[in-house]
C-alpha cells in the first residue's frame, strides 16, 4: 500500500492567546512509510500531534482524512475510530504491572466464560504479538524490570494490536529519547516491520542522524509553518540542521569544552552507594563542568539525585563541602549549601503544570519577593522576566502557562529558577532531553556561561555528545562503579562509549 495516503491534512492552524502555533499546515503521510516531523522547539510539532490526538481543537477551516475517511481534528474519538494511535515519550505504562496487564489496558483483555478475564490466554496473546515483532519477553514480567527498549516495544506493539493490515497510523513521539545506543536498532527493527506491513508511522524526533536512518520522508516545521517537505534520500544531518534552524550559515555547536584551570574544591563525595551506585567518589571544583556518562543502571541516573539530596533512601557515603563533612545530603541540606538541581524528568519533576512561567521561575524565591509582608504579583513578574532574559529566554512569555512552552523554553525556565537562588553548584540531569538542535546549542552556551561565572556544574546525560560539548572532564560509570575519566583533550565519543559498555583497555585520561 506504499504510496496511498494514510493521512491528509490541509490548512491546519492553531492559535493560542497571543501565539499562533500552527499556520496553514498541509501534510501528507503515505501508507507503508516512516514520515518524520522535524523542527526546533516552538516550531509547532507538539501542537500538531496534540491536535491529532484531540488534546487541542484547531482553528476553523482545517480538513483531514485517514485512508480517505474524514477525520475530525481535535476529537480523540474520531482519531481512535479511524485507527490513529499514539505512543508518547512517557509510554504510558504502569511499571508495577506486567506486560500482559499493560497490553490489556489499551488493546483489551481476552475474555473467557461469563465475561471473566482469561489470564492465560491474555498472556499467550501478549507473548505472541511481541514475538511477531521480534521481542521474546515473559508477559508476566513487571515492566519495572524491563529494559527501555522492551518497554518501548510493549507500548508500540499494544498500540498496533488488532489493526487490519495496512489500515493504521501510529504516531511515535521521541521513541528513542531514553534508549541507549545499542537498543535503538532493536526499536528500528520493530518500526521497519510495522512500516512493511503497510502501516504508516509518523515519527517526531530531534535526533537527525536517526531520522536519516529510519525515515523515508520528512517534514520540517518552522514558526508553525511547513518549511520543507521531501524524501530523506540524499539528506545529511548538516542539511537538516540548516532547514530546522532556518539559516544558511548555522553550524551545530558540538565543540569540545575549552580547557581551563580548575577553581577551588567545592564538593567532595566519597563512597556513594545506593540502588545502582556501588561506591563512587568524585570532586567538583568551582568553575568546572564535570560530566557523568554511563548506560542505564550504571548509576548515571542515580548520581545527580544523590548529590543534590533529591534521593536519600538507602544512600550511604559522605559529602564534604568547604572542608566540612556531612554524613547525608537532603534537599534542605543541599539548598543550604548552595546546590541547585534540575531533574531529568522535566514534565513530572521540574515544571509545575498549573502554574505560569513566572510562577515556575519564582517558586524557589517567593520569600524574598515580599515587601513588608506583602506579596506583589507585579514584582514577581518583573523578577521572572529578568531571570528569563538572563538565560536568553523570551521574557514576554513570563505570564503564559508553562505547559504552552516548548521543551527547550521549559528547560530555560527551570534554569532561570535554579540560578535565581544564586547557587554555588548546579546539578543537571539530562539537560537536553527532547530538545532540538537550536535550543540544545543555547543550553550548551548557558552551561558554559555558568562555569565562566564560577559555578561548579555536574551534568549527567545519556547523550555523550552533550558531555563532550560542555564538560571539562567526563566520569564514566559501569555497573555502579567509576571505570574511567576522560579529560578535555581525550574526550572521544568512541572511547567513552567503549568504557560505558565495559570494554577492556580503556585508559584513564
Amino acid at each position: 500500500m506504499t504510496g496511498a495516503s494514510a493521512l491528509e491534512i490541509r490548512g491546519l492552524a492553531k492559535t493560542f492567546p497571543g501565539v499562533r502555533a500552527l499556520r496553514g499546515v498541509d501534510l501528507t503521510v503515505a501508507a507503508g512509510s516512516v514520515h518524520a516531523i522535524l523542527g526546533h522547539n516552538g516550531s509547532g510539532k507538539s501542537t500538531l500531534v496534540k491536535v491529532l490526538a484531540g488534546v487541542h481543537t484547531p482553528d476553523p477551516g482545517a480538513q483531514a482524512s485517514v485512508f480517505g475517511e474524514a477525520l475530525v481534528l481535535g476529537q480523540a474519538e474520531s482519531a481512535e475510530s479511524l485507527g490513529v494511535r499514539f505512543v508518547h515519550q512517557d509510554l504510558g505504562l504502569v511499571l508495577e504491572l506486567s506486560a500482559s496487564d499493560n497490553f490489556g489496558f489499551v488493546a483489551g483483555f481476552q475474555r473467557g466464560p461469563m465475561g471473566l478475564i482469561g489470564w492465560t490466554s491474555q498472556a499467550k496473546r501478549t507473548a505472541r504479538l511481541l514475538r511477531q515483532f521480534g521481542f521474546d519477553l515473559d508477559p508476566s514480567m513487571p515492566m519495572a524490570e524491563a529494559t527501555p527498549a522492551e518497554r518501548t516495544a510493549v507500548a508500540i506493539t499494544r498500540a498496533v494490536a488488532g489493526w487490519e493490515k495496512g489500515r493504521g497510523l501510529i504516531v511515535l513521539d521521541e521513541p528513542t529519547a531514553s534508549l541507549p545506543a545499542r537498543e535503538v536498532e532493536d526499536l528500528f527493527r520493530l518500526i521497519r516491520q510495522i512500516r512493511d506491513s503497510g502501516t504508516a508511522v509518523m515519527l517526531v524526533s530531534h535526533r537527525l542522524d536517526e531520522v536519516i536512518e529510519i525515515a523515508d520522508h520528512a517534514t520540517v516545521l518552522r514558526d508553525g509553518q511547513v518549511a520543507w517537505d521531501g524524501s530523506t534520500k540524499g539528506m545529511t544531518v548538516e542539511k537538516f540542521v540548516h532547514l530546522v534552524a532556518g539559516t544558511s550559515d548555522f553550524v551545530e555547536a558540538r565543540p569540545k569544552a575549552t580547557h581551563k584551570k580548575k577553581g577551588d574544591l567545592l564538593l567532595r563525595a566519597k563512597d556513594l552507594a545506593g540502588d545502582d551506585l556501588r561506591g563512587v567518589s568524585l570532586d567538583l571544583h568551582e568553575g568546572e563542568v564535570v560530566g557523568v556518562a554511563g548506560l542505564l543502571g550504571s548509576g548515571r541516573d542515580e548520581l545527580p539525585y544523590v548529590i543534590s539530596g533529591a534521593k536519600t533512601a538507602g544512600i550511604t557515603g559522605t559529602f564534604e563541602i568547604d572542608g566540612v563533612e556531612h554524613d547525608s545530603m537532603s534537599i534542605a541540606t543541599a539548598q543550604g549549601l548552595g546546590i541547585a538541581f534540575l531533574p531529568a524528568d522535566r514534565g513530572n519533576e521540574g515544571i509545575i503544570g498549573p502554574f505560569s512561567v513566572s510562577e515556575n521561575v519564582t517558586v524557589a524565591t517567593l520569600g524574598n519577593l515580599a515587601t513588608r509582608g506583602f506579596f506583589r504579583p507585579s514584582s514577581e513578574l518583573r523578577f521572572a522576566q529578568q531571570w528569563l532574559e538572563n538565560v536568553e529566554a523570551n521574557p514576554a512569555v513570563a505570564s503564559a502557562p508553562i505547559t504552552t512552552l516548548s521543551g527547550g523554553n521549559q528547560q530555560k525556565a527551570l534554569l532561570a529558577r535554579g540560578l535565581s537562588v544564586h547557587p554555588r553548584a548546579l546539578v543537571i540531569a539530562e539537560p537536553t532531553a527532547g530538545i532540538d538542535v537550536v535550543a540544545r546549542t543555547a543550553i550548551y552556551e548557558q552551561i558554559r556561561k555558568c562555569a565562566e561565572e564560577g559555578l561548579a556544574l555536574l551534568i549527567a546525560s545519556s547523550d555523550v555528545d552533550d558531555l563532550i560539548a560542555v564538560c571539562d572532564r567526563i566520569l564514566i560509570l559501569n555497573k555502579g562503579v567509576m571505570t574511567g575519566e576522560a579529560g578535555n583533550e581525550s574526550a572521544e565519543k568512541t572511547a567513552i562509549i567503549a568504557a560505558m559498555e565495559g570494554v577492556d583497555d580503556y585508559a584513564r585520561a
